[in-house]
Order: structure tokens, then C-alpha cells, then sequence
């Protein structure tokens, strides 16, 4: 007989067998599922039990990891044990944490992202006794999502890089707003670039950020040396130096302590060839992945291309600022130019030939008529009546008024070098020429010669002379090359030349090769009503540079002028009113502020005022002003003892 005890006993056993198996059950599939499982002790954080997807995805051993805090399984990241003491917080609270993507880290130390799920259990107060937690393993994807955010930063760096290029064509922003991209985009803290010289071939800094003073200091002394950017430059390929202190270049610009970095160089190629080479380098051990190689040689080529047309831009800016330069400075001389002449054509001009006497206006329509052809002209008169003036007036009326108008004063040579003086010499023709020296005709080539007092010109340079007026061609002195010029010859004398020619002291072919168109000047004395014109003429330009206001002259100067020959002619004229003007301290011009033989020769005694004690002082005085105050030469003029022109002198307080 089964008793009641031995009854219970099998029906207990009957029922925990389902359960028991359901715990085997559970446990079975707790250890082999593939997702890694903890539970976690509320009260101090250790492990009080792990499945073996979280042995291998942690590659502990069970014994290590059970008991381990949990704290300690978390990576030393901002993504791992900072972040997961933020979300169990509400976790003591007994909220679930569902989805939290932070990084675990294995035995090794590697990070480990994981997505992470934890359940609180409970008592029935409602305190947490521990938790279920499911951690998923996502490296791969974060990995695939840190390589797409990669890449999306790469193309929005590299179409920065070509905005950045596009919008600036200055080499200093291009290069510094690159460089400041690269590095953002590869998390970089430190690079620099070097720019190949185009003169000397050297590498040169040119952009830098995050490097020692001491590096740059280097760098800016001695950029070119044993460096790996120097093969980067001969291989055009990306290189990378793991270790800096491969570098000797590199490894002397360490601060002290400082770790080993990596270091890598990419060449900036345009045209197939390098122009620089830009470098990127890092405080701890990093590795270059393909993909960023690739980066780094794609902006290389981008940026190389930029490089270049930057460079261009800065020599078209270059010869654009000296063309500008040049402009201004050809404006400016041109400006100059048309100021001289106009200066020129003021001054010696049609219109400053003064005079309204018929003579004069006879010349003036000669003038219009000879300047519109090339032939020789021969201008006759006395000394100062403006023969050069009126010779510059032809040239300037004529066509060939751009072109040069020489002077040659044929008097002012001596007879062995007026022929050097014309026609040039070579170097050696004679002693003392030291150079080639090229003469007058041969400046005047295109314009107008001005021949000077022809008629006192030797009979061998007339021979000479007359061959260029003839063959338009002449040889230097102590040359044998035939130099051919286009001149025009205006020719001017105050001797008779016809006389000379007739005497014998002038050749008659030369005399008819130059008078071609003559024209005869007249004196002053023969156009009076000329002089009022004149003298008003030269008061106003020698009132304006002596800086004066003088408004005429008196009544009594102007019947000087007018009585008075004028032996020296408008010349005579000319010096006799800025005589008067720079002694003048009036408004108005004197007969006391014209030259002493003016003033003498008009002088008119008033019998009624002056006495013969005053014409006798006078005439001392005169006597006096002629010799210079030669007391000896002055007696010896008046005809009295030099004892007794002292005692006159006294007598009349004559200094």
C-alpha cells in the first residue's frame, strides 16, 4: 500500500520535471543564441552571468568575466564608458534602456560598438535586483556608416576646394583654405605646404597650420633637404612615412617628448608636372587607408591646376600693373610731349612773329606757301631779325613738324671740325674721337636742318655740303659707309651772299642749291610802326617771369624806341625791355629804367634846369660808366689829369 506521503512526493516530482526541462530549455538557448547576453547585479555592477556569444564578442575566458565590473567592460572613449554612465541613470530608476549604440571594448583594448539592450528585474517592491542586458554587435555598420559619412565629407571637401578655387584666384587663399579642408575632413591637426620655385627649382613654404615655430623657422631657411617630400616630387605619387623619425628632414623639428607621428605627402601635380607638394601629419600613430591616399592625390591635381592659375593670374596682374605703369608713364611723356611742343609752338610759331607792316605780312604768306614743300630755302638780313624764328615757323607749318629741327651754327666751329660737326665722325678718324659721334644732318634725319651764318662755311665742307643737297647721302669722317638722310635745309646768313658768290668766296652751285626759295628779312629800322607791337610784346613776357605789373611804357621811351635804328635789330629791341622791366619799380616803363646808351644818346638838355656844373657832372658820370670805373682811362678820355678828375669827383660827391 502506497502511502500518502510516498503519493505527494511523486506528484511534486511529476510537476517540477516541466519545469526543470523548461529551465534547460531556457538555458540551452540562453548559451547558444548568437546575440551576446549579461546579467548585471544591481547592487555592485559585476557580472553575474554571460552567455558565450558575449565570451566571444569580449573574448574573455567565463571566469574572468563573471564577477568583472561592468564599468570595465565599457571602452575609454566618448562613445563608451562617459556615455553609458549617462543612460544608467534613468536605468536605477527601473526605465529599460532600449537601442543605446555606445562602445564596449575586448580583452585587447579595441573598441566595439554595440547596440545595447537592458531589462530591470524586479522584486515585487519594485527595486531593481539586477538586469538582463543585449548587447548586438554593429561594428561593421558603423564602420560602413563612419566610411559613407567619409565619403560624403570627402565630395562636400572637394567640391569646397573647387568653390574655394573658383571664387579666389589669389595663391595665399587657395593654398590656406585647402590645406584648413584636408585636414577638418581626415581629422587632422598639423600640415604644410611647399611650393616648387620656378626659377631656382627649390621647395619653398608657402602655407602651414599646427606646426612648431621651430619647423617653420627651418622650413622658411632651408626648405629643400632630406625629406620624403623630395621623393614625392621625383616618384608623383602619395607616400606615406609611418614614422617621422624616418624623416630626417622631419624628425630634427620634434619638440622634445613629443610621440611618433605619421606623416604623409601628396604631390600637387599640373601639366604632368609637380608643383608642390603638400604634407599632412599626425601627434600619434595613424594609419593612411587607401580611400584617403586616393583623397589626398585626387585634391593634389585639383589643387595643382589652381596653383597654376593663380600663378598666372599673378603675372598677368603683374604685366598688367607694369602696362598700366607704362601706360601712365607714355600718357604722362605724351602729355609732356604736346606740352613742349605747343611750348615750341608758342614760342616760335607763326604767330610769334610780330608785326603788322607789309613787309612782315609779305613774309607771312612766304612762310605758308615754303612750308608745304621740301625745298631748300636761303633767309637773308641783319643780325636779330629773327631768322631762326622764322625758320622754326616754316618747319612747324610744314609736315615734318613730329620730326626733329636741328641747329647748326656754322661760325660757332672751327674750320676742322665743322665737317665732324655735320656729318659725324667714326671712332679713331682723328684724335680725341673716342667714340662714333653722329652729326647734325644724320640727327635731323626725317625733319629740318638749320644751316646758321652759311656764309662763313670753308670751301671744302661747301663741296661737302653740296653733295648732300644733291645725293642726299654722306659719309662720316673717317668712315666709308654711305649714310642716306631725308632733310630739308633752311639756310640763313647776314652777308650778301650773292656778293660773296661774286667775290669768289662762295660756290655758285651751292649759292643756287640753297636759294631756292629766298627770303629777306628786313631790318627793324625799316618797319618802325613794328616796334609799339614788339616792345608790348616782350613787356608782357618779361613782366610775367620777373613776376611784375607793369602796364606800358611812358611817352617818352616809346619816341626813344621810335627814333632810335636799332642796329641790333629786334634782338636790341628785346634786351633793351627786359632791361627796363627788371629795373623798373613802377607800373609803368621809364626813360631812367632803359640801358645807359639809350638814355644818353636821348637825353635832352633843358636849358632852364640844367646847369654847366650838372652837364659836367653828367658826362663824368658817363665817362666813368664807359671805362668800367677805370679812373686812369677815364681822365685820359676827358682830357685831364687824373688829380684833377679826383678833385671834380669830390666837387660833385661822386663816389
Amino acid at each position: 500500500m502506497v502511502k500518502k506521503s510516498d503519493k505527494d512526493s511523486v506528484e511534486t516530482g511529476r510537476k517540477k520535471q516541466p519545469i526543470q526541462e523548461g529551465e534547460l530549455l531556457y538555458q540551452g538557448l540562453y548559451e547558444n543564441v548568437p546575440v551576446a547576453y549579461f546579467s548585471i547585479s544591481a547592487d555592485d555592477g559585476s557580472v553575474l552571468r554571460c552567455n558565450s556569444a558575449a565570451l566571444n564578442l569580449l573574448g574573455y575566458g567565463r571566469g574572468t568575466l563573471i564577477g568583472k565590473k561592468v564599468i570595465d567592460l565599457y571602452a575609454e572613449t566618448p562613445d563608451g564608458r562617459a556615455k553609458a554612465k549617462e543612460i544608467y541613470h534613468p536605468f536605477k530608476s527601473g526605465e529599460p534602456i532600449r537601442g543605446a549604440e555606445l562602445q564596449i571594448k575586448h580583452i585587447n583594448g579595441q573598441p566595439i560598438w554595440v547596440s545595447l539592450f537592458v531589462e530591470p528585474v524586479k522584486d515585487n517592491n519594485g527595486k531593481v535586483l539586477s538586469s538582463i542586458s543585449m548587447a548586438m554587435d554593429i561594428t561593421e555598420r558603423k564602420k560602413t556608416e563612419k566610411e559613407l559619412a567619409r565619403r560624403n565629407r570627402e565630395l562636400f571637401s572637394l567640391n569646397i576646394v573647387a568653390t574655394t578655387i573658383s571664387k579666389s584666384l589669389v595663391l595665399k587663399e587657395v593654398l590656406d583654405a585647402t590645406l584648413k579642408t584636408v585636414l577638418d575632413l581626415m581629422e587632422l591637426k598639423s600640415g604644410w605646404i611647399l611650393l616648387r620655385d620656378r626659377w631656382t627649382d627649390k621647395l619653398v613654404l608657402a602655407s602651414h597650420f599646427g606646426m612648431t615655430e621651430k619647423f617653420v623657422r627651418e622650413e622658411a631657411k632651408e626648405p629643400l633637404g632630406d625629406c620624403i617630400g623630395l621623393h614625392v616630387m621625383q616618384m608623383k605619387e602619395t607616400l606615406i612615412a609611418e614614422n617621422v623619425l624616418e624623416c630626417p628632414r622631419l624628425s630634427r623639428s620634434l619638440i622634445k617628448g613629443e610621440k611618433m607621428a605619421c606623416h604623409a605627402s601628396a604631390p600637387l601635380i599640373s601639366k604632368d608636372e609637380v608643383v608642390g607638394v603638400m604634407n599632412l601629419a599626425c601627434k600619434e600613430f595613424q594609419s593612411f587607408s587607401e580611400r584617403e591616399l586616393d583623397f589626398l592625390t585626387a585634391v593634389g591635381r585639383q589643387v595643382g591646376v589652381a596653383i597654376e592659375n593663380a600663378r598666372l593670374f599673378e603675372d598677368i596682374k603683374e604685366k598688367s600693373i607694369k602696362l598700366k605703369k607704362a601706360y601712365e608713364q607714355l600718357k604722362a611723356e605724351k602729355k609732356k610731349t604736346k606740352s613742349l611742343k605747343k611750348a615750341l609752338e608758342d614760342k616760335f610759331g607763326l604767330q610769334n612773329i610780330i608785326g603788322k607792316n607789309h613787309k612782315m605780312k609779305a613774309i607771312y604768306d612766304l612762310i605758308e606757301d615754303i612750308s608745304k614743300s621740301d625745298s631748300a630755302v636761303l633767309i637773308q638780313g641783319e643780325s636779330g631779325t629773327g631768322k631762326e624764328l622764322i625758320a622754326r615757323a616754316i618747319h612747324l607749318l610744314s609736315s615734318r613738324r613730329d620730326r626733329p629741327f636741328v641747329v647748326a651754327n656754322c661760325s660757332a666751329y672751327a674750320e676742322s671740325l665743322l665737317e665732324s660737326e655735320l656729318f659725324g665722325h667714326e671712332k679713331g678718324a682723328f684724335t680725341g674721337a673716342i667714340r662714333m659721334k653722329k652729326g647734325r644732318f644724320e640727327l635731323a634725319d626725317g625733319g629740318t636742318i638749320f644751316l646758321d651764318e652759311i656764309g662763313e662755311i670753308p670751301s671744302v665742307t661747301q663741296l661737302l655740303l653740296l653733295r648732300v643737297l644733291q645725293e642726299k647721302n654722306f659719309e662720316r669722317v673717317g668712315g666709308e659707309k654711305t649714310i642716306q638722310v631725308d632733310v630739308r635745309v633752311i639756310a640763313a646768313t647776314n652777308r650778301n651772299l650773292n656778293k660773296e658768290m661774286m667775290d669768289g668766296r662762295f660756290r655758285e652751285d651751292l649759292y643756287y642749291r640753297l636759294n631756292v626759295i629766298p627770303l629777306m628779312v628786313p631790318p627793324l629800322r625799316d618797319r618802325k610802326d613794328d616796334i609799339p607791337l614788339l616792345s608790348d610784346h616782350f613787356l608782357e613776357i618779361y613782366s610775367i617771369a620777373n613776376k611784375k605789373h607793369i602796364t606800358g611804357f611812358s611817352s617818352g621811351v616809346m619816341q626813344i624806341f621810335m627814333e632810335h635804328d636799332w642796329p641790333g635789330n629786334v634782338r636790341e629791341l628785346q634786351n633793351a625791355v627786359e632791361h627796363a622791366v627788371i629795373l623798373s619799380k613802377r607800373d609803368m616803363i621809364e626813360e631812367i629804367d632803359l640801358p645807359h646808351n639809350l638814355k644818353v644818346k636821348f637825353k635832352r638838355v633843358d636849358t632852364g634846369t640844367f646847369s654847366l656844373r650838372d652837364t659836367e657832372k653828367d658826362l663824368i658820370l658817363r665817362v666813368l660808366e664807359d671805362t668800367n670805373g677805370n679812373k686812369y682811362q677815364a681822365a685820359k678820355k676827358l682830357g685831364i689829369t687824373r688829380s684833377t678828375l679826383y678833385g671834380k669827383m669830390k666837387k660833385y660827391g661822386i663816389p
